[in-house]
């Protein structure tokens, strides 16, 4: 598999989340540890990029990806395909 970065990573979630997402199913499409997930999804709220969706008893947690957080996709995405990232041998 190969190696990703931060912005890699924030960037699947952020996309998986668009339109709404289970923890599960962001563990499974991120490829992620739960302790990572957790890491990643502490700063996509912090920064307001996802947004928590929980019922009364918090028995159903679900996150969505904001219009920040589709912005921030959009600028990640226009600079993904402008840089030239060396490939290895």
């Amino acid at each position: 598999m190969k190696n990703r970065s931060r912005p890699d990573i924030m960037a699947i979630i952020l996309e998986s989340a668009n339109g709404g997402i289970t923890k599960t199913k962001l563990l499974t499409k991120a490829n992620v540890t739960t302790g990572q997930l957790r890491q990643y999804l502490a700063v996509l709220l912090e920064k307001k990029l996802v947004l928590e969706l929980a019922d009364k008893e918090r028995k159903h947690v679900s996150y969505r990806t904001t219009e920040k957080g589709i912005a921030y996709l959009a600028v990640y995405q226009s600079l993904r395909s402008v840089a030239v990232f060396p490939s290895k041998v």
